[in-house]
């Protein structure tokens, strides 16, 4: 392999993956399985599969990468696999990054996320989950996370969940109203109530409840797999947290760094794997483990896959279409920080305590239960320390932390230039959208050099 960091075409990952020795490809597997888990596939097995936006994406080179990339592209497979072999695969809905953590603290037990397959449609180029969802009562304004709908209905995205547990309250009330026309479909779902957070001195008594709601999980859990050992779910904790604890040195390597080491796409995809590591914990810790050692050598290199004087900004709320990310790179800018609506996810969770305390303290720190204050604070202690030069806010059409959000957060952050984006669906990136992207990285560069 070419030991020059750089972006590549999916022709040219084809090549590299043409060039590795077979002992490579039957290292990595799923599930501990060597017989049927293997990942590292070329990207034309997932472009056959419906990936056509690979043809128009470009990704990190390195060896690293692609098999995040395979293991990723994989999870469908992965999760049918699982139900086959006899694991139980449960569906988490909502909270994004916390209830998989007891999920994990039960053998043979699979969490994952169907909101995540909201990028489907878009790495599919196609409206086949999108407009199923509409039909059955999901408007179009609304959260691209409705693709889960379609996805239920249509029962071949991943396999029939065992259990459903699901979030609403303080949570995004897009999702929790796809959530109710799921349940309508007739999948049982067991619900959580989220409070909401009143600044960061909450009172004790949302911990405690929220610590009620957890056990009510490890309690269905447990009667589901006759499975009742509290402390595996603290050595379960003990590993998330050196999952969160690598994340955060790799992004902390990424945003530092003189020139970028790794692209905005790849580090959305690893900042997700947080959730729920892409329903195999154990593999993706090795992946982020690889990523990490291929990040530090680069920047030990001083090597990079952008240009050296790309514009450093942040990135507010995901964006649903991959391909933004791409673009932006390919105008001069470099994303160094993110709020993905997921903080809960990033946080280390306390170990000295009682687990579903912990947990439940945890989440008290998310992104969306609290005010946009709260959740932009990160992004504002960099602006104030001269690291961010442009604000980019991704929005999808009819959410409604997007409709209430999107103004206040350019308030807040006034002191940097901002442009917000109204992701459209899929195949829908228009010349203006372009256009108005590269007025915005010139108006930045001119800014940045004076």
């Amino acid at each position: 392999m070419n030991n020059i960091p750089g972006k590549i075409t999916m022709s040219e990952w084809s090549e590299i993956f043409n060039s590795l020795p077979e002992k490579i490809i039957e290292r990595y597997c799923y599930y501990n399985n060597n017989e049927w888990g293997r990942y590292l596939q070329p990207p034309a097995t997932f472009f056959v599969y419906g990936a056509r936006e690979l043809k128009r994406l470009k990704f990190d080179n390195s060896l690293a990468a692609l098999r995040m990339w395979g293991f990723v592209f994989n999870e469908s497979e992965r999760l049918f696999r699982a139900k086959q072999s006899g694991k139980k695969v449960i569906a988490t809905c909502g909270d994004l990054g916390t209830v998989p953590v007891i999920i994990m603290g039960f053998p043979d037990c699979i969490p994952f996320y169907p909101e995540c397959i909201w990028w489907t449609p878009f790495f599919n180029e196609s409206n086949v989950l999108l407009e199923p969802a509409h039909q059955l009562g999901a408007p179009e304004a609304a959260c691209f996370s409705k693709a889960a709908l379609g996805a239920f209905y249509k029962r071949a995205y991943f396999p029939k969940p065992d259990l459903i547990f699901a979030s609403t309250g303080a949570s995004c009330d897009d999702y929790s109203c796809v959530l109710q026309l799921i349940e309508g479909l007739g999948y049982e779902i067991e619900w959580l109530e989220i409070p909401y957070r009143r600044g960061f001195d909450y009172p004790e008594r949302f911990v405690k409840y929220l610590t009620n709601e957890y056990e009510r999980v490890y309690k269905k859990m447990k009667n589901l797999t006759n499975f009742d050992k509290p402390e595996q779910l603290a050595e379960t904790i003990k590993k998330i947290n050196r999952l969160r604890l690598r994340v955060e040195e790799i992004k902390a390597l990424v945003y530092n760094a003189d020139i970028s080491p790794l692209p905005a796409l790849e580090l959305m995809v690893i900042e997700f794997g947080n959730l729920y590591g892409y329903a195999d914990i154990d593999e993706w810790l090795d992946i982020v483990d690889m990523i990490y050692e291929t990040v530090k050598q680069r920047v030990a290199a001083h090597q990079g896959v952008l240009s050296p004087d790309a514009v450093p900004v942040a990135w507010i709320t995901p964006s649903a279409d991959p391909y933004l990310l791409n673009l932006i790179e390919d105008y001069g800018m470099r994303v160094v920080e993110t709020e993905y609506v997921i903080n809960q996810a990033l946080v280390k969770i306390e170990e000295a305590i009682e687990p579903f305390t912990a947990l439940a303290k945890s989440f008290m720190k998310a992104s969306l239960i609290g005010s946009t204050r709260e959740r932009i604070a990160r992004i504002q202690k960099a602006v104030a320390a001269g690291r961010i030069k442009g604000i980019i806010i991704t929005n999808m059409l009819g959410a409604s932390h997007c409709a209430m959000e999107t103004g206040l957060i350019g308030y807040y952050l006034r002191d940097v230039p901002s442009i917000t984006i109204d992701v459209p669906a899929p195949s829908g990136i228009t010349e203006q959208i372009k256009n108005r992207l590269m007025a915005f990285a010139e108006t930045l560069r001119q800014g940045y050099y004076e």
